[in-house]
């Protein structure tokens, strides 16, 4: 067990330190987080849920041609008691460029009190990128046509949790490989970090606000606040750098989950838009841990007390 911590730790410190100057592939975010906290960190796989699989569409700009889509389908769960598998399958566009990404990650759990805990997660996975000028041959631009239209590298992910009571704080980056002539090497340059805390106001309200930032470009900034009732129904408030936000969603029978999100802009291209949409739909398979009381059996008392 020891050796495993120490290699985790090893990992981690060579994904902070090894960091070249290389153009950072652009990383699309999403807002499905709200109901799929895997979605911020390959460190939650396994966390919560026994199993849990989800879908996401997100458009941005609706009415402005070519404005950013993206398409995500995603699990992950537990495996046994420190330890999480996940593995998501993304198609993302913008114009014409296109990305299509799949990963694996693996997450290991560590106990360090009786409410604390410090998990690990890491992702391994194939990115491709496709450059479509099949619509687009009146570019008058020499250089565009010489650029390879398509191509694949290794992709690589990493995240750090720490999570105690109703407070989750993270670190990692969801992209640390980039490719530059060919050659796949590490980067750091798409950190980011969350804050997260629940407060609990009776069995009926509560709310989860969450922080969300990324440092380095894409700089960004992002605070969400769902406001949640019996926590089947929540209303969410949102406020980013360039837009303004409001959701709504909704736990259903048989552990259904479901997001959408409305996002307005207030300045630039997409201020002229109809906004951003997304929705996520989902599916968690809750592990239901023991609630003391005894279960019924006609062998017992107490099968014929709760019957009478």
């Amino acid at each position: 067990m020891k050796k495993i911590h120490r290699l985790l730790f090893l990992l981690t410190i060579v994904f902070c330190l090894v960091q070249n100057k290389v153009n950072a592939q652009q990383i699309f975010l999403s807002n499905q987080h709200i109901v799929n906290k895997y979605s911020l960190s390959p460190a939650y796989a396994g966390t919560g849920e026994l199993f849990g699989v989800f879908g996401s569409y997100r458009r941005d700009w609706m009415g402005v041609s070519g404005a950013p889509e993206l398409k995500v389908i995603s699990a992950n769960g537990s495996v046994c008691k420190n330890m999480g598998l996940g593995g998501s399958i993304s198609a993302q566009q913008a114009g014409i460029f296109t990305n299509l990404s799949a990963m694996l990650s693996y997450a290991y759990h560590v106990k360090l009190s009786g409410s604390s805990f410090l998990s690990f997660g890491l992702g391994i996975g194939i990115l491709e990128k496709h450059l479509d000028l099949s619509n687009n041959e009146s570019i008058n631009d020499p250089y565009v046509y010489t650029v390879d239209r398509t191509s694949s590298m290794l992709d690589a992910s990493f995240g750090i949790l720490f999570r105690y009571k109703n407070l989750s704080f993270g670190f990692g980056s969801p992209r640390v490989l980039s490719n530059k002539e060919s050659e796949s090497r590490f980067i750091w340059t798409n950190r980011q970090v969350h804050l997260q805390y629940k407060f609990s106001f009776n069995n009926t309200w509560a709310v989860e606000p969450t922080i969300l930032y990324l440092p380095k470009e894409p700089q960004f900034a992002e605070i969400s606040l769902p406001i949640i009732y019996q926590q089947k129904i929540w209303l969410n408030l949102l406020y980013k750098k360039s837009s303004m936000g409001i959701g709504v969603g909704a736990k259903l029978k048989s552990n259904f989950v479901f997001n959408y999100t409305y996002e307005l802009y207030q300045r630039g291209i997409a201020s002229s838009s109809g906004g951003t949409h997304e929705i996520t739909l989902g599916w968690k398979l809750i592990n239901k841990k023991n609630d003391g009381q005894p279960k019924p059996d006609n062998k017992k008392p107490y099968y014929d007390w709760v019957n009478k």
